[in-house]
């Protein structure tokens, strides 16, 4: 599967907004910028000079500095994650799985990939999704729905053959996510997501879930 490339997402999100040329280049720097030297590590200045516009007007545009993170979390939420969430269900909805394992084992070792290549960016959004609870949620809304819609029906398969237990699709997905997560959140928070064993991983995390998971007979 070909993985989807975070910043690739966002151009393309703003080329489609009515933000004017500078206003682009002051998110793309910015992006650039705080995954590489965090949000408190970089100055406005900086991103003045690499954006090629003056200091008055990043100010004049997004007011603070915070202003430039809440105009690059907005398409990220709203766009770029529901784009991404969506590259990866469609094919995940066209493949066949012989069982459980496989499945778990193929969507795992996929989002652990996804991460690793995109884990500057996506360290921005952890972050901010960490300090702030609703934006949690929002994430949660955002994505749960186009899961259910996908996942359901690769699940539903495996209930029907009598290998996953007969629990709610949702209550399900959300152990599968939290299990993955598990794994990927903390390498992308301390930057070492590219020292991550995949094939480990995803088969610790690939046998927890299938035990738990597997009805008892």
């Amino acid at each position: 599967m070909e993985i989807s490339n975070v910043e690739t997402l966002f151009d393309k999100t703003l080329q489609e907004s009515k933000l004017t040329a500078k206003q682009q280049a002051v998110l793309k720097v910015s992006l650039n910028l705080f995954a590489e030297k965090g949000f408190d590590g970089t100055s406005t200045s900086e991103i003045a000079k690499q954006a090629g516009v003056s200091e008055g007007t990043v100010f004049k545009q997004f007011k603070t500095k915070d202003g430039i993170l809440a105009a690059l979390l907005n398409p990220f939420l709203d766009q770029v994650v529901p784009m991404a969430a969506t590259e990866f269900l469609t094919e995940v909805k066209d493949q066949r799985f012989d069982d459980l394992a496989a499945f778990f084992n193929y969507v795992i070792k996929d989002r652990m990939t996804f991460a690793i290549a995109n884990q500057k960016q996506l360290r921005i959004l952890v972050q901010e999704i960490i300090r702030n609870s609703d934006m949690i949620q929002s994430v949660i809304d955002k994505i749960m729905s186009r899961i259910l819609n996908t996942f359901g029906k690769n699940l539903q398969t495996f209930k029907d053959r009598g290998v996953l237990v007969d629990w709610p699709t949702e209550r399900i997905v959300r152990y599968f996510l939290g299990v993955a997560g598990s794994y990927i959140v903390p390498a992308v928070l301390i930057g070492k997501a590219s020292q991550l064993d995949i094939d480990k991983s995803c088969q610790e995390a690939t046998e927890f879930l299938v035990r738990g998971l597997t009805p008892i007979k």
